[in-house]
């Protein structure tokens, strides 16, 4: 019996709110660990969080993630 891939890259699945909840960078972090090892393109962190990584919008921390926190 052959495992089946599943279509979504499991940080997809991730909530938004848990994202910012745990730090965008740390969620950029294991995503880049797990290419790196593995070299499948399901594993590779989507681009919107690289961008909002870059604008240093990576969550709680900050005041800002995928929400606003004031």
């Amino acid at each position: 019996m052959q495992a089946r891939k599943s279509p979504r890259s499991p940080w997809r699945r991730r909530s938004r709110h848990t994202t910012d909840e745990t730090a965008g960078h740390r969620a950029m972090r294991n995503a880049d660990q797990l290419y790196a090892e593995y070299k499948e393109p399901l594993y590779a962190a989507p681009p919107l969080l690289q961008r909002m990584v870059d604008a240093g919008r990576l969550g709680r921390k900050t005041g800002s993630g995928f929400y606003a926190y004031n």
